[in-house]
């Protein structure tokens, strides 16, 4: 970059972070991470991020919340980088986590995920909380408000304008394997027979996790939750990736045909209950973390390495991986017949 470019960029640079609108908190909504051959869309926003923060720090791994198997990572990085959290923080964070509860415990299981997707939609924080106080009831909308704006100036610190997933961002642009990557989920696709390009795309909402921990990923509708290390690159969340959208593919097949996927499992005495509801996290584990995997992270990958952090659906995907590698590789389709060699092999 010549002298008078790079002048310019780090005066722009300054301009986003000291800006009282906080544009760097802005998400790049029209960015394609992969291409046009299997449309996934990007999502890097600071409210987003401390949602995920906040259900995190209030344990909140349940249905409807983010929070899953990292929460001892973002409370280790709380008191690495703030220190031992003060009484008004502890009675904030019990605040929003109250709130929080509310929302979900007085939604059925198909509005649990409202008050989630109202942030990872909204713009910027006060769009999302505007969206919140129309799901809460106003006691609990007044709580939430009030705890994320406690934490916010405590989360910029963690944040730091977004440089980690940004960082990733900038490394996936420069890889060669996108199309690649592109092409093995447009084929997850097919086997699922759902179309690739099918909206809403697909959009990665990613946020940071402290490294020498785990990550967590989660779907949420077509939102996929993507936790990024320090200095990660494509071949580092190519499983978390094809996981998430494995699992959106999932939901995408029509309900009928998917009923019809059930009947055929669970006619398969008597062990076709327990391998169908396996099926939900095993398949996406033996197309992610085995075949997906396998190709991107050759040096590493082995069937002995634990694929999923629950022993019965690490051994199941492990069992169906063969099937699911040649399906993958010719023409295979997730049809009745497979459903049923699917449940044989979880005898």
């Amino acid at each position: 970059m010549a002298p008078v470019f790079r002048s310019v960029a780090i005066v722009l640079a300054t301009l986003l972070v000291v800006c009282p609108g906080r544009a760097a908190d802005a998400q790049p909504r029209d960015e394609l991470l992969l291409g046009k051959t299997y449309p996934i869309e990007v999502s890097v926003s600071f409210h987003s991020a401390l949602l995920h923060w906040l259900d995190s720090l209030a344990v909140l791994n349940r249905a409807g919340a983010t929070a899953g198997k990292t929460i001892p990572a973002h409370r280790a990085e709380y008191e690495k980088v703030l220190g031992l959290p003060t009484g008004g923080d502890k009675g904030m964070l019990q605040r929003y986590r109250s709130a929080r509860l509310a929302g979900l415990d007085s939604a059925d299981a198909t509005e649990r995920n409202r008050l989630t997707v109202a942030f990872f939609e909204a713009a910027d924080l006060d769009g999302a909380l505007k969206r919140a106080s129309e799901i809460l009831d106003p006691t609990s909308a007044r709580s939430l408000a009030a705890a994320m704006r406690h934490f916010v100036p405590r989360y910029r610190r963690i944040w730091r304008e977004g440089r980690v997933p940004r960082e990733f961002l900038e490394r996936v642009r420069g890889s060669e394997r996108r199309q690649e990557l592109a092409r093995m989920l447009a084929d997850v696709a097919g086997f699922f027979g759902v179309p690739p390009t099918q909206k809403p795309h697909p959009r990665l909402v990613l946020v940071p996790v402290p490294d020498g921990f785990g990550t967590h990923a989660q779907a949420i509708g077509p939102y996929l939750l993507i936790e990024i290390r320090p200095e990660e690159d494509l071949g580092d969340e190519v499983g978390p990736i094809v996981h998430e959208n494995a699992h959106l593919l999932i939901y995408r097949i029509p309900p009928a045909r998917l009923e019809a996927l059930g009947r055929a499992a669970l006619g398969e005495k008597p062990w076709g209950p327990d391998a169908w509801a396996g099926l939900k996290e095993a398949l996406p584990t033996a197309i992610a973390q085995g075949v997906a995997h396998q190709s991107f992270r050759r040096e590493t990958w082995s069937i002995e390495n634990d694929w999923y952090h629950v022993p019965r659906i690490d051994e199941y995907a492990k069992r169906i991986f063969p099937l699911v590698k040649e399906a993958l590789s010719g023409d295979g389709t997730f049809d009745e017949s497979f459903v049923k060699r699917l449940v044989q092999a979880y005898r």
